[in-house]
């Protein structure tokens, strides 16, 4: 089988479970599948060509004055253009620190279609204060971009303000790109290796705010999860319009 499809239909494979049923072990699967396809960003420039190069996927982003707002607080942002579909919420939209009654003042917006068989996310956006209306609109204001399956793969797809445990509490805010967000569930969560094993990669970067951010439930499921839903599904929509064709990569 060629190596692009190979990789395709295990990632197919590892998707289709974890999206209907949020098992934990498919979930850990699907982060190794998509693993591998950090690792074919450059190979699939000569593999499928027509994949590689294709302005086919979208990223998002917050609209600078909602930024600015947020300066200071706590927040979450993460947009997903064309929206996450999921068979597994059971009614659950989203939850998580910040978010409760007795937190205090906090903006939350969501986008939801909800279906008798499934509900289609399409961002999640988190503020410890509280917007006025023309905020509260502006948080609908993603700024969107079509780009290449590698600069997609290198483009924002969460960003967070917190107080990071392993700075003594200081407030950072980051960036993580849909590459970093499965290197780091792969790597560090036992998805490609077990996390007791420890190792030189064990302490990266990203690794506070990627547990953070598993704090959130999104459509039921821990959010960077959630962000790998929607990494398998966009890369799965995208090459059946753009690889399958006659039973080969093009």
């Amino acid at each position: 089988m060629n190596t692009v499809f190979l990789h395709l239909e295990r990632l197919r494979r590892h998707y289709e479970v974890a999206v209907r049923t949020y098992d934990q072990v498919s979930l850990l699967d699907l982060s190794h599948a998509l693993r591998v396809w950090t690792e074919l960003k450059k190979p699939l420039q000569s593999l499928a060509p027509k994949f590689s190069n294709a302005i086919a996927f979208k990223t998002g982003v917050p609209a600078k004055k909602v930024l600015k707002a947020a300066r200071g607080h706590n927040y979450v942002f993460c947009y997903l253009p064309g929206g996450v579909i999921t068979y597994a919420s059971k009614g659950h939209l989203a939850s998580g620190p910040g978010m409760g009654e007795s937190d205090g003042d906090f903006t939350l917006g969501i986008a939801v279609k909800p279906t008798a068989s499934q509900i289609e996310l399409g961002k999640f956006a988190l503020v410890s204060t509280s917007f006025d209306q023309p905020l509260i609109k502006a948080l609908d204001s993603v700024a969107v971009t079509r780009c290449t399956f590698m600069q997609w793969m290198g483009a924002e797809a969460v960003r967070v303000a917190f107080q990071n445990p392993k700075e003594k509490g200081q407030y950072e805010t980051v960036a993580i790109s849909r590459e970093m967000v499965i290197k780091r569930v792969a790597n560090t969560l036992d998805g490609s290796h077990p996390s007791a094993a420890g190792g030189s990669d064990v302490d990266n970067t990203f690794d506070a705010p990627i547990h953070h951010l598993l704090q959130y439930q999104v459509g039921g499921v821990p959010l960077p999860y959630f962000i790998l839903l929607k990494i398998a599904q966009d890369i799965l929509e995208v090459s059946q319009r753009l690889l399958v064709l006659n039973g080969k990569a093009t």
